[in-house]
């Protein structure tokens, strides 16, 4: 999850120019070659500047995607647009877009999700932000756009709030929590239910799952439109794990590996952490996540798509039961997230876990495209965090 898309001094630096319609004045440094899109060789440097920035906190995360950020967006959406600006032949600021098909309101329409909006942290080139997200909106051409921000990043969060006339604001729709988990901590669970049974996922599964994916997530916003579990990335039947009740499908969700494409590296360890780290080798048994080394890849999946018939808390607390045990053979960290008004915050808010808040924000962007704010009730949300 891409936790920290805009800086301060971004905004201090840039915004002025950007409004008064991106003239670049005497006093700017750098030649700035204007917008264009990733070329075949450009991932190192975005790469770099993509890893200029570290979640806060006594376990300082760093969220990557190596070995090329551009290959990965793509293999995240076939649609998916990676814009850079150079100065001087170096890539000074990047964004990117990946749109998808998603349930907004009941219905089916395109969403965009805007991340890595970065800038090199010593870069003294004037940066349009104002070009860079009209042409990227022109090139995706979406309905919705939204955004995840840190939660207690409130200087970047006010300025982002507030309505400007060229640029695009974000309003927030819902707060979020991702949680980082052992295995350990999600199998304690009293013996299943003689009515219920849990069974791994097969290819010929496929049509049962999105059918049951499609009808339970239909009417939650931003949840993905499944036609094939290949539209979500990469997502095959084998990564699910099936919850039947009484021979039917009562709940599904999937472990997912998205290590090939997306990473969390630990760089520092301070205060607690730093001594449970001397601890690693009874943290499990204890159901806390063992902490990693200093530039050690922390070995996570993804709990994707859980979803249950008529959120029975009951199933979700079976379903990731048994998730959880099949994991921990291959796994020492999971990673699973919900917003605030999800029913299964009940559940993961009582597990040991290692957790971050963000603040998902929809951007409105009538000062780039012209189209009014639509202004939608968002509720009912289901954000998939291995997508973010």
């Amino acid at each position: 999850m891409d936790t920290n898309m805009y800086t301060k001094r971004d905004i201090k630096t840039d915004i002025k120019a950007a409004v008064v319609g991106g003239t670049k004045n005497d006093t700017d440094e750098g030649t700035c070659n204007g917008f264009g899109y990733a070329e075949p060789g450009d991932g190192a440097e975005i790469l770099e500047i993509m890893e200029s920035d570290i979640t806060p906190g006594g376990l300082k995360l760093l969220y990557t995607r190596r070995d090329d950020p551009c290959e990965s967006f793509l293999r995240e959406s076939g649609e998916a647009r990676v814009g850079v600006i150079r100065a001087e032949g170096r890539i000074e600021a990047t964004i990117a877009a990946v749109p998808r098909r998603m349930y907004v309101g009941g219905r089916e329409t395109r969403v965009c999700y805007v991340t890595n909006m970065k800038r090199r942290k010593d870069s003294g080139a004037y940066i349009n932000w104002h070009e860079m997200f009209k042409e990227m909106c022109d090139a995706v051409d979406c309905e919705y756009y939204y955004c995840s921000l840190l939660d207690d990043n409130d200087s970047v969060q006010t300025m982002l709030h507030k309505k400007r006339r060229h640029m695009p604001y974000s309003i927030p729709i819902c707060g979020y929590r991702t949680y980082i988990i052992s295995p350990e901590a999600g199998t304690r669970h009293p013996d299943m239910r003689k009515d219920l049974e849990c069974v791994r996922g097969k290819a010929e599964d496929e049509e049962d799952i999105t059918a049951f994916l499609t009808r339970n997530g239909r009417h939650r916003d931003l949840f993905p439109v499944i036609d094939r579990l290949s539209d979500a990335g990469e997502l095959k039947a084998e990564d699910f794990f099936l919850l039947k009740r009484n021979g039917k499908l009562a709940a599904a969700g999937a472990l997912w590996d998205r290590g090939s494409i997306k990473q969390y590296i630990v760089k520092e360890c301070h205060g607690i952490y730093a001594l449970l780290r001397f601890m690693n080798p009874v943290l499990p048994h204890l159901g806390y996540i063992r902490i990693p080394g200093d530039n050690e890849m922390a070995p996570i999946a993804y709990i994707s798509f859980l979803l249950a018939d008529d959120d029975d808390e009951e199933l979700y607390r079976t379903l990731l039961a048994y998730i959880c045990s099949q994991a921990r053979r291959d796994y020492s960290m999971l990673v699973i997230g919900a917003d605030d008004m999800n029913p299964k915050r009940h559940m993961l808010d009582r597990l040991k876990s290692v957790s971050f808040k963000t603040q998902i924000n929809e951007v409105i962007m009538t000062g780039i495209n012209g189209k009014e704010c639509t202004e939608h009730g968002w509720s009912n949300i289901e954000v998939e965090c291995a997508l973010l």
